[in-house]
């Protein structure tokens, strides 16, 4: 895991002189990301050499070949002692920085040596540009994992860059003057460039084209879930969380004591020795004694973050800021699993899984219910994933350097899950029908028939924060963009995210009908913060 920047010219314009500094905005954008990595490794980058631009030098060092630079924090995972970033390869002089694990690494290294690649580390950066110099643009097909990564062969002036299939790992581009930047996050661009847009999902960048290569229609079926969908469920949820537990640091599980999370902390304690699970919420909290009860009955180690309600005002904006978003419910979560994420990293660990997707995935919401077209939801609803629960994942670990995996979204069991009939994932009024009964016999039936709980509710500070974020807005005047706003918490919260120089979005990241129903996620009482009404 890392945070990367880069600053490239465009392979057909390689003469312009840049619209910035390249050594200056690389290091700025790398300052901004430092959270990303570990504090020792900050900043480890290479500055290309700059051609001649318009009868002048521009700045570099060199003589020869396209100019610019990739630079990268690295949160040192995989091959701690040798897998420094950008690497180069000796051969091709093609360079790579890359934020993510490629699950798979390992095989696709004994594939590669078996065609006469040598390796000189046992990174999977490494292995992710040797898989691109072997297969080109098609090796995103073959890597298993969450990825984000830019290759630039100095050679030729080209530049490629992936994303993972559901954006579990952030990619941000911006063009400007005949050169292209791109960062881990919104903010490494904040006073440097503008017209800042998000590779999506599944897409690959070659040299200004985009290209989807992997997307997700939900639609039932039968081949691809096989006799025994029960079974199949199980086998791929385990399989999933059998690969991403695979390192030698310590496992961190973000345990709520809802179903999905004690499904992912009973595998991850068959998987790995040495795991410990973290919890966030008041001592009231439903949740909360769900998951102690738990943790004691299976003797795991458990780690309590408390929550005190006079933490959350002065918490909103900086929610707001390192999550780069103003949605209230991801606001709202933000608070919460930043809080468990902080003490994840205080407690010295680095790697950490969560139950981020069951609920997209296996109908876990009220709203599949009275959907007309469920399989459409649920495809909407995964798709656009890397705007909400996944950005915030991502934030709230990567703002206090942990590495944050999601066993639920393995691409594998989004195939299986998306390929299911709906009558699996709700039946008899139970949602995450299928989820439930895979593990049944496993874990005891108090957890797996206990009910959905909306994580505020269920970690005890149900409506608090958004109580606070109807009445929070910055001391000064902004112009709101012409987006639907519907409440005034997401009022509120659009003028902070435009307080801190982030770009104005062209469009809401949730959409009434599909992520929330009319009138927003509550209604409020605009004379008493004592009440919310759900709807």
């Amino acid at each position: 895991m890392c945070g990367i920047a880069a600053i490239l010219p465009l392979a057909a314009t390689p003469d312009l002189p840049p619209p910035v500094d390249p050594a200056a905005a690389l290091m700025r954008m790398l300052g901004a990301l430092r959270h990303r990595g570990d504090s020792w490794n900050f900043a480890e980058h290479l500055l290309l050499p700059i051609r001649r631009a318009q009868g002048r030098r521009v700045q570099g060092r060199g003589a020869q070949g396209a100019g610019g630079g990739l630079g990268t924090n690295r949160l040192a995972i995989v091959d701690r002692a040798h897998g420094r970033q950008p690497v180069v390869d000796p051969a091709s002089g093609r360079l790579i920085v890359m934020n993510g694990e490629i699950y798979n690494h390992e095989e696709l290294r004994a594939e590669l040596e078996a065609g006469g690649h040598r390796f000189r580390t046992a990174s999977d950066t490494e292995t992710a540009l040797a898989a691109f110099g072997a297969w080109g643009t098609a090796c995103v097909d073959r890597l298993d994992g969450i990825f984000a990564f830019v290759i630039h062969d100095p050679a030729t002036g080209s530049s490629f860059a992936a994303r993972d299939h559901l954006g579990i790992k952030p990619l941000y581009m911006a063009m400007a003057g005949g050169w292209v930047a791109f960062a881990s996050e919104r903010k490494a661009f904040i006073g440097l460039i503008a017209g800042v847009t998000e590779l999506a999902p599944g897409h690959v960048w070659a040299d200004g084209r985009i290209g989807r290569y992997a997307g997700f229609q939900a639609a039932h079926d039968p081949a691809v879930i096989g006799p025994d969908p029960v079974g199949r469920c199980r086998a791929l949820l385990d399989a999933a969380v059998r690969r991403q537990v695979q390192t030698d640091l310590p496992l961190a599980v973000i345990f709520s004591g809802g179903l999905d999370s004690t499904i992912l902390l009973h595998l991850a304690t068959r998987h790995h020795p040495d795991v410990t699970a973290f919890s966030v919420g008041t001592e009231d909290s439903e949740d909360l004694a769900f998951a102690r009860a738990f943790c004691a009955e299976r003797g795991i180690r458990h780690i309590v973050t408390g929550f005190a309600p006079e933490m959350i005002p002065r918490r909103i904006r900086g929610a707001i800021f390192d999550g780069e978003f103003f949605e209230p419910v991801d606001i709202s979560d933000m608070i919460s699993m930043s809080a468990v994420h902080a003490a994840v990293r205080a407690n010295g660990f680095k790697v950490a899984i969560a139950g981020d997707g069951a609920d997209e995935l296996f109908g876990g919401y009220d709203m599949f219910r009275t959907a007309a077209d469920p399989y459409a939801l649920t495809t909407y609803r995964v798709g656009n994933l890397h705007r909400t629960d996944l950005q915030r994942t991502d934030r709230a670990s990567m703002t206090h350097s942990v590495e944050c995996r999601v066993p639920f979204l393995d691409r594998a069991l989004v195939d299986f899950a998306m390929a299911l009939p709906f009558d699996l994932k709700l039946r008899g009024g139970v949602e995450k029908w299928i989820l439930r009964e895979a593990f049944r016999g496993e874990i005891a039936d108090v957890m797996i028939n206990r009910h959905k709980i909306r994580m505020p509710e269920g970690i005890g500070i149900r409506d608090r924060i958004f109580r606070h974020l109807a009445h929070d807005r910055p001391g000064r005047e902004l112009t709101l963009p012409p987006v639907t706003i519907d409440t005034p918490q997401v009022r509120n919260a659009l003028l902070h995210y435009l307080d801190f120089g982030f770009d104005a979005p062209a469009s809401r990241y949730k959409s009434v009908g599909t992520d929330y129903a009319p009138g927003g996620y509550f209604r409020f009482d605009a004379t008493s913060e004592a009440t919310a009404t759900a709807i």
